[in-house]
């Protein structure tokens, strides 16, 4: 597969010139050694990319478009994340997992149990850090549409903004099964480290959030997310199975 870059905010038309950003142009020359008249492929975040011949004048990196596409990567469900704030090695690899997995929205927020918390000057270097994850993710696994990622201050607040044909808190001491035929958008609550407690369960199930199980076994908080998403894939029909 040729190598792909982050080119957002650009537009593309076949035979001018789409330019790399700074850093990406660092990576394709220094670090992937590439040449002119490689090929590489520019993705614009929002499900288009373009292919050409790469180039490098001065300071700048560019590829000539020869052909743009729309290819069908993105999952037929919408799915929505509502990840509990974890410890900074766990959420960068819920980001990474949430986009190749196809998650549309991945949305942090604090729970009672949440070991980490982030003043606002940390939250912004968070939230650049989680966008730079996901872009790579993206750059790696072939999507063309970056996820929105989203920081809400209050669970209550998540539980009430967020919106989708049908939202599950994911509870170990539930004994209901999450419908997931048949659903355009889902979302997906999962717990801190040591999970939500009985007063943010109850919390969402007055917001009509239900209380789900998805297996024999608990999961811990950075699989939980995955494996949810990967249900949801497979119950849309996004996965090739038989």
């Amino acid at each position: 597969m040729a190598p792909r870059f982050y080119a957002p905010d650009t537009e593309f038309r076949v035979g001018e010139r789409a330019f790399l950003t700074e850093k990406a142009r660092h990576h394709a020359g220094r670090v992937l050694r590439l040449v002119a008249g490689d090929v590489a492929v520019l993705f614009d975040g929002k499900g288009r990319c373009a292919s050409g011949p790469i180039a490098f004048e001065g300071k700048d990196g560019f590829i000539t478009v020869e052909s743009i596409d729309s290819p069908a990567t993105e999952t037929p469900v919408r799915i929505t994340l509502l990840q509990s704030l974890v410890s900074p090695e766990k959420m960068d690899w819920i980001v990474e997992k949430a986009v190749e997995t196809g998650v549309s929205v991945i949305a942090v927020v604090p729970a009672r149990r949440s070991i980490t918390k982030l003043t606002e000057e940390r939250l912004q270097k968070r939230m650049a850090h989680w966008k730079d994850i996901a872009v790579s993710a993206c750059e790696q696994c072939g999507r063309n549409a970056v996820p929105e990622i989203r920081f809400y201050k209050k669970l209550e607040q998540a539980f009430d903004e967020i919106g989708a044909q049908r939202r599950f808190i994911l509870s170990p001491g539930s004994d209901a099964k999450a419908k997931l035929s048949d659903c355009t958008s889902v979302a997906f609550a999962i717990g801190p480290e040591g999970g939500f407690d009985a007063d943010e369960i109850a919390s969402a199930v007055e917001r009509d959030w239900q209380c789900v199980l998805i297996g024999p076994r608990v999961l811990r908080t950075e699989t939980a997310g995955i494996v949810a998403a990967t249900l949801a894939n497979v119950a849309s029909g996004d996965y090739l199975v038989d």
